[in-house]
């Protein structure tokens, strides 16, 4: 059942177009924004849902990782945001969720977290169509939460249907 209404959604969506081809139009929003509505959506991902700690690496935003240190212990459903580490580069141990604030290092995220099976999130939009599947953008003075469909799958993401109801889905941009 909830497949059929996940496939459901999935259609409607595109009959009507909901899709954006472009997150050109999204500026990047302030870290406590990015912070805030993250850990919310957190709770739309069942992978997360399952009583185990949530990780977050974040790569070159010293910015976002203290904001989102600031909920470090907060419960996440049945889960809580455990730990948050911080490099310039790919993480050494495998977190649930990796935060990518350098774009020069997009293809290597991409690689690493469909290998791993891990969540990609950003604060800037454009990279949400070139394959980060979660992201946080302001259009017209209002936070929008950006969802790339393809590369959620690609990392093998489980997400509650609702999702798609209250993000913009974008289209991933083909190489």
């Amino acid at each position: 059942m909830k497949k059929y209404s996940l496939i459901s959604a999935l259609f409607f969506i595109i009959i009507f177009g909901y899709y954006s081809n472009s997150s050109a139009e999204y500026k990047n929003a302030p870290v406590d924004i990015q912070s805030s509505l993250f850990i919310k959506l957190f709770l739309f991902n069942n992978d997360f849902n399952n009583g185990k700690d949530i990780v977050v690496h974040v790569i070159n935003s010293s910015e976002f990782a203290a904001e989102i240190r600031k909920s470090l212990g907060k419960k996440i459903g049945k889960s809580k945001l455990a730990r948050v580490t911080e490099s310039e580069g790919m993480p050494y141990e495998k977190p649930s969720v990796v935060y990518l604030g350098n774009p020069a290092l997009l293809e290597e995220l991409i690689d690493y977290t469909q290998k791993n099976k891990v969540l990609s999130i950003t604060g800037i939009p454009e990279l949400v169509e070139k394959g980060i599947a979660l992201g946080i953008g302001v259009s017209e003075q209002k936070p929008k939460i950006l969802f790339n469909v393809s590369a959620s799958e690609k990392e093998d993401m489980n997400w509650n249907p609702i999702i798609l109801k209250i993000s913009t889905l974008i289209k991933q941009e083909k190489k």
